[in-house]
This record gives C-alpha cells, sequence and structure tokens, in this order.
C-alpha cells in the first residue's frame, strides 16, 4: 500500500491508508484538507488554519504508530490527510518541489542544477495535490527541515513533515505515489547544497555582498545566537510576535550585509520549530513569516559600531548593553507600535507602502495582552487612578508596589480588583509624602523585611526628601509643550531596568506644570508622553489623580468617571482609568454592620474600571481601612444587599450571557424567568426579591445591555447580550431545555 498506484488507492479509505504506514512502521498524524476557522483559546481570537496544517495540538509531535489511537484519530477526522514525520522516524528526508500558482517554480530550479551537476538518480518519488513533487532520500542526520535551499524547492528532514500520497484535498486533489523503487541516497552534489555549511553559499548567485571592515564578526555572532536562543526557548504566549521581532532583527544584519539570508533563515526556523510554532502554525505559516520579518529588517539595516580595542587587542567595550538597547529599539519598530516614542517625535515621519501591510501579513499568534492585575491592570500600557480626597490611594498604590516587587500571599485580598499576575521591579515617585512618612508606610505594609532583602525591587522616591518637586512636563514660549530634562532623565534610568514593571508618578498635578485639567491638546500630550514610557520599558506606567466632590452620591461606574477632574483628553488618551470613592454614610454603616467592624467617616470606599480599551472586569470592589489606614478589598464576605446597583446589573448581565451561551437562556418572568431559576444567578443574585430581580433586568434591558429575542416562537422573550448568538438568531437550545 505505501508505493500503490492512485487508482488503488482512489477507493480506499483515510484511515485504512494510514493504518498501512503504520505497518510499514511510518508513524501518522492528521491533518486538515481544507482551511478551517478556529478559536485560539490564549487570545479568545479566530484564527485561520490553512490546509495541510495538523488538526491535533502537538502536530507532527503527535505522529503515532499506535493503531487504536490512529483509529480514533480517523474515525474523528474522517476526511484528514495523512501526514508523516520525514527524517529519522520513517528513515528519509524529502526534497520538496513546488510548482505556482503561489509559489517558485522549483522544477526551474531543479532543471538548473541538474544540467549543471547531473540527473537526479531514480528513486521513490510521489506528485503532490498541486502537481509538484516529493523526492524520498535515505534519512542521514545531516539534513535539516529548512526552507528555500532554492526559489520553490524546501527540504523536509528532521522536525519537518510531508502528506503523505493516499491524502485527498477537500476539492478532490490527490497525492500519489509516481513508482515503487526503493529509497536510495540523495547524489553528493545534492548533499552539497543541503547540508548547512553549504546551505549559506547557495544565495551567491542572486545577492551581493558589499565589504564590511573587520572586527564586527564576534559582534554579529553573539547577537544572532543569543537572539535564536532566546526564541527557541520561548513558551506560549507571545512566542509569535517574538518570532517576528527576531526575523525583523536578524533581517537588519542580512540587510547590512552582515549576515546571509539563508543562515538567517534555516536559524529562524529551527527555533520556530523548538518552540512549537512550526507545530501549530504549519510549515508555510511559519515561513511566510520568516520571510516578511526578514525582508521588513533587510529594508533598514543594521548600524554596527566600530570595534573599540587597545593595540594588543585587548576589548575596551562592554557590547552587552549596546545590544539590550538596540533590542529594545528594534522591539518597538518591529511591533509598529501606535504610540511615538521620543526619538521618532524628533525626526520626520518616514513614508509608507500601503501594499506593505495585507492582512495576509498577520499570521501565527497574535501579540498576547499581558495583565499586572488580572482584570484591570493590563502591562505595557499608561493608565490612572483617581480617587476623591482623603481615600487613600496613595497607600493603596503603594501596596500594589509592594506586591508586584515582593508578590502576594496565597489568602490575601485582591488588589485594585485582582490578583497581582506579572512581578518584577517596581518604581514609585510621590511628591506629597516625604521619607517619614514611606517609612512608616512601608514598616506596616512590608512586615516580613523583604525590603531589606530585595529593596532593589522596589524602589520609592519620596521627592520632599529628595530635592524637592520637580516639573515633568510644562509649556515653553518657543517650543510650546515640552518634555522636561527631568522627565528624560528619569526615563533613562527607568530604561535600564530589565524587569520592570511598575511605574507609579503621585499625583500628576504635581509633575505636570501644563493645563492638563483645561486644556485638551495639554492632556493629550501628557498621555503621549507615559504611553511612550510604558511602550518602550514593557511596564504599566500609572498616575495618580483627583476627583471632584459631587453633589449626588456616586452610584455607577459612569457616575465615578464623570467625577474624574481634567478634560475628557486626559482619560480619554490613558488605556485605563480606576476610581475610588467614598461610600454615603448609611450605606457605609450598612456594610460596616455587615463586616462586624465599627463605622467612622471615609471608612468604607468603593472602586472600579471607569475606563479600558478592551475587556476589563467592570465590577465595584468594596473596600474597608484596616487599623493602619490601608483599604483592604472585602468584596466578597458581603452579602448582595450592600452591593452597589450598578454592580447588581453588571452581575446580572453577566449571568444572562452566561446561560445564553450555554444553550438554556432566561426569560423575564415566567417558569423560565430570572427569578423563577434564580439559584443560577449566584450568590450575590439569588437573595433578591422577584420585584428586584426583575426591575434590574427591566434597566438593562431599557439600557440596552440585554435584548428580547425570538427563537422558535412569534414573541420576542428570550433574553441575551445584543452580540449574543440568539440576540443574532443563531442561538440554539440545549437538550432538554424547558421552552415556557
Amino acid at each position: 500500500m505505501i508505493s500503490a498506484t492512485a487508482a488503488q488507492l482512489e477507493n480506499t479509505r483515510a484511515l485504512d491508508i494510514a493504518l498501512e504506514y503504520n505497518s510499514q512502521n511510518w508513524p501518522v498524524f492528521p491533518c486538515r484538507h481544507e482551511a478551517e476557522d478556529v478559536v485560539d483559546h490564549e487570545t479568545g481570537e479566530i484564527d485561520t488554519r490553512g490546509p495541510k496544517t495538523p488538526l491535533v495540538s502537538k502536530g507532527l509531535n503527535a505522529a503515532t504508530l499506535n493503531t487504536s489511537l490512529v483509529g480514533r484519530l480517523w474515525t474523528r477526522f474522517p476526511d484528514a490527510l495523512i501526514g508523516v514525520p520525514t527524517g529519522e522516524k520513517i528513515k528519509a528526508w524529502v526534497l520538496d518541489i513546488d510548482v505556482p500558482p503561489g509559489h517558485d517554480d522549483g522544477r526551474i530550479w531543479l532543471a538548473e542544477m541538474e544540467a549543471r551537476y547531473g540527473k537526479l538518480p531514480e528513486t521513490r518519488t510521489a506528485t503532490t495535490a498541486s502537481g509538484g513533487r516529493h523526492y524520498y532520500w535515505r534519512y542521514t542526520s545531516v539534513v535539516k527541515n529548512r526552507a528555500s535551499i532554492g526559489p520553490g524547492a524546501d527540504l523536509r528532514g528532521d522536525g519537518g513533515y510531508v502528506i503523505a500520497p493516499g491524502s485527498v484535498m477537500a476539492d478532490g486533489r490527490r497525492y500519489t505515489w509516481d513508482n515503487d523503487l526503493p529509497i536510495v541516497d540523495a547524489p553528493t552534489w545534492l548533499m552539497d547544497l543541503v547540508t548547512p555549511k553549504q546551505a549559506a553559499a547557495a544565495p551567491a548567485a542572486t545577492q551581493s555582498y558589499n565589504h564590511q571592515p573587520a572586527g564586527n564578526e564576534r559582534y554579529v555572532e553573539v547577537s544572532v545566537e543569543e537572539e535564536l536562543r532566546t526564541l527557541a526557548t520561548k513558551s506560549a504566549p507571545g512566542r509569535g510576535a517574538l518570532l517576528n521581532a527576531t526575523a525583523y532583527r536578524l533581517g537588519r544584519f542580512v540587510g547590512a550585509c552582515l549576515l546571509s539570508r539563508s543562515d538567517a533563515e534555516a536559524g529562524l526556523y529551527a527555533a520556530a520549530r523548538s518552540n512549537g510554532i512550526v507545530a501549530k502554525d504549519g510549515e508555510r505559516e511559519t515561513h511566510n513569516k520568516i520571510r516578511r520579518g526578514l525582508d521588513s529588517g533587510i529594508s533598514n539595516p543594521k548600524q554596527i559600531p566600530e570595534r573599540q580595542q587597545s593595540d594588543d587587542g585587548t576589548q575596551l567595550r562592554d557590547t552587552g548593553p549596546l545590544l539590550a538597547k538596540a533590542r529594545r529599539k528594534d522591539d518597538l519598530r518591529a511591533a509598529n507600535d501606535n504610540v511615538a516614542t521620543k526619538e521618532d517625535a524628533t525626526t520626520e515621519a518616514k513614508p509608507f507602502s500601503i501594499f506593505d501591510w495585507p492582512s495576509s501579513r498577520f499570521v501565527g499568534d497574535p501579540p498576547v495582552i499581558e495583565e499586572l492585575v488580572e482584570g484591570t491592570i493590563p502591562r505595557a500600557v499608561p493608565g490612572m487612578i483617581a480617587a476623591m480626597g482623603d481615600t487613600g490611594k496613595s497607600y493603596a498604590a503603594l501596596e500594589l508596589h509592594r506586591r508586584v516587587s515582593f508578590g502576594s500571599g496565597p489568602f490575601e485580598p485582591p488588589i485594585f480588583g485582582g490578583k497581582v499576575l506579572s512581578t518584577g521591579t517596581s518604581v514609585m515617585v510621590t511628591s506629597e509624602d516625604d521619607s517619614g512618612e514611606v517609612h512608616r508606610r512601608l514598616a506596616a505594609l512590608d512586615k516580613k523585611g523583604h525590603r531589606f532583602s530585595e529593596g532593589d525591587k522596589m524602589l520609592v522616591v519620596p521627592l520632599p526628601s529628595a530635592g524637592g518637586p520637580q516639573a515633568f512636563w510644562r509649556e515653553d514660549r518657543k517650543h510650546g509643550l515640552v518634555e522636561t530634562d527631568h522627565w528624560k532623565r528619569l526615563c533613562d534610568q527607568l530604561g535600564k531596568i530589565n524587569d520592570l514593571r511598575l511605574v507609579t508618578l503621585d499625583p500628576l498635578a504635581s509633575f505636570a506644570h501644563v493645563q492638563i485639567n483645561e486644556d485638551p491638546a495639554s492632556g493629550a500630550f501628557v498621555c503621549a508622553s507615559l504611553g511612550a514610557l510604558a511602550a518602550e520599558t514593557r511596564a504599566s506606567v500609572l498616575v495618580l489623580h483627583h476627583m471632584k466632590k459631587v453633589a449626588k452620591p456616586i452610584d455607577s461606574l459612569s457616575d465615578a468617571r464623570e467625577a474624574i477632574r481634567g478634560s475628557t483628553a486626559l482619560v480619554d488618551g490613558l488605556r485605563l482609568a480606576y476610581a475610588l470613592w467614598p461610600a454615603e454614610e448609611k450605606r457605609g454603616r450598612a456594610i460596616c454592620k455587615d463586616l462586624g467592624v465599627p463605622y467612622s467617616p471615609n471608612k468604607v470606599v468603593f472602586g472600579g474600571v471607569v475606563k479600558a480599551n478592551g475587556a476589563a472586569r467592570r465590577i465595584v470592589s468594596t473596600y474597608v481601612r484596616n487599623e493602619h489606614g490601608l483599604l483592604v478589598d472585602c468584596t466578597s464576605g458581603l452579602g448582595a444587599a450592600a452591593l452597589p446597583q450598578g454592580d447588581l446589573i453588571e452581575k446580572l448581565v453577566v449571568a444572562i450571557e452566561a446561560a445564553a451561551i450555554a444553550g438554556q437562556p432566561f426569560t423575564k418572568t415566567g417558569s423560565t424567568g430570572l427569578f423563577d431559576n434564580k439559584e443560577r444567578l449566584g450568590e450575590e443574585l439569588s437573595g433578591l426579591s422577584r420585584h428586584r430581580l426583575e426591575s434590574l433586568a427591566q434597566q438593562a434591558i431599557e439600557g440596552q445591555r440585554v435584548v428580547k429575542c425570538l427563537a422558535g416562537g412569534t414573541t420576542p422573550k428570550w433574553l441575551d447580550v445584543p452580540t449574543g448568538r440568539f440576540a443574532q438568531g443563531l442561538g440554539e437550545f440545549r437538550k432538554g431545555m424547558a421552552r415556557g
């Protein structure tokens, strides 16, 4: 069967063919016979996986000789193509000759090589679904999986795979054996082309190299080795974005004629194979990402500094900081961040071509949003913590810094709405608290004395004791709004911290000597400056800010947002705003009674995310001051009666959405109504009265947070969120659901 003809295979099930390969000691795994949209569970994004990509998460590493498992796999995927790993596992490597459309014509390259070196010997070959050809050669460990040894010619060795004959694409095109010849050794001239040493010289006919001054070889070697080692050991999430950035950086060396493109491609592909990108995205997508990253880097060649040596050849300059600085700049450029860096702000923007940015460029793992605090504070963004006077925002921010720098205990309550997920160095600059106040607060927070052993991880600068207040932004008569030398000096120092996670300025008004509260341009300027720092350092950059006193008590997150001081540009220009406001006396007393603690003015404070660019946990948290004045999240210990109205509506919307997703949507009233099924609503809502529940539902409907939907009837009654499947007419009831 392994060498069966197309006619013999035409009416044979893919499962039977896969089992036949197993009987010949060829392990197999299933691959897609057509493109498929799948949900990436790491990001929630819908990702299109191309034909011939693995259907199992481990990719070619899932190739098996277990016939029972093969049976289960092809029962689950009866139309799957048959993937086989090349190299040692099948004792063969493959020369893959592609044909148009969509590829260079490998037949032309092969004909040129045969005319120059002699005809290929006869060996086992197969015709691919696209009309290309696979040449099978006896295994040797020196042949690795690699792209583009010539136009339209690829290698499939250790770490690669091919689609085996007998496989049928969705459109009916087939992979077939051409013959049943034995698999023989590749000719010497072909081996010379495909071995790693010779691969670097292969492109010489099509790429010219300029002379480079001596002295840069070690710099390039160390940099490339470090880049590829970092990429090869990178795990998900973020490995796809790192591949793009690494290809860009190596492309800059190629563009400077310091590295051959084939060496760069080979190293990048080997690293992508090691970290699992190839198995996840497939070979073609990985090659495309490498090609695009290299092309982008080649267009911006690296400028290498002259090596500094003494007369006896002793190295005088440490290139480590130089490499790190160059890498940070390249990361920013490769990521195409929307926020301009300070360097960009002083130079004219470069022209771009719209044709360089087709949507097909964005393949593989998308950049993953990393979080500093789960559900509320992302990393690498500028944000704000706004609060009314005497709410304890500075003390709470200091506690956040302690957890980021020294870690959190397993039983500590949430802070700013969630759990700290990312730890490292944090820097807080306060213009209101002197060293004595900072000392007292740290003594209360850091009872285990982490600051004595890990003090360099948490840096707190009390400006009243460190030279006095400083302006970071001001208005210059000649140049308008400017960043001061104080700000630039701070940014330079922050840029030297490799694991910086959090920067806080307390309060913003002390550092911004511009009209941030009245002038939208000033607010936008400061926000852009903060955003550039966050992008460059990959840290969360927070500013503490004030809220104005309001005549009517704040009852929702939208009310809290309206109470933040300043122009809308200030809040809109930041990626995150978290607000803190005191509870009115009546509610504060009820909460203290519920918790069994004595009441005092400003004892109880509410807080929540009032602005976020993206998904965020928009739940109002309840904080109660402890004996040291620190705000402690006590939300989980409260009953539903103490929760704000807006919080209850948020929880109800979440419950309604979850029920619809599960195929068991609620109605507002009746046997499938909210009250009659309140045990499905969660602890906070299940204790409410029928009137209160239905009143909350009506408010959610009037606010268009929830809609009534038709589903198999003539009356809109089933509840869902506006973007839900029932709202779109696509919802399906789960079997057994009572439909009223």
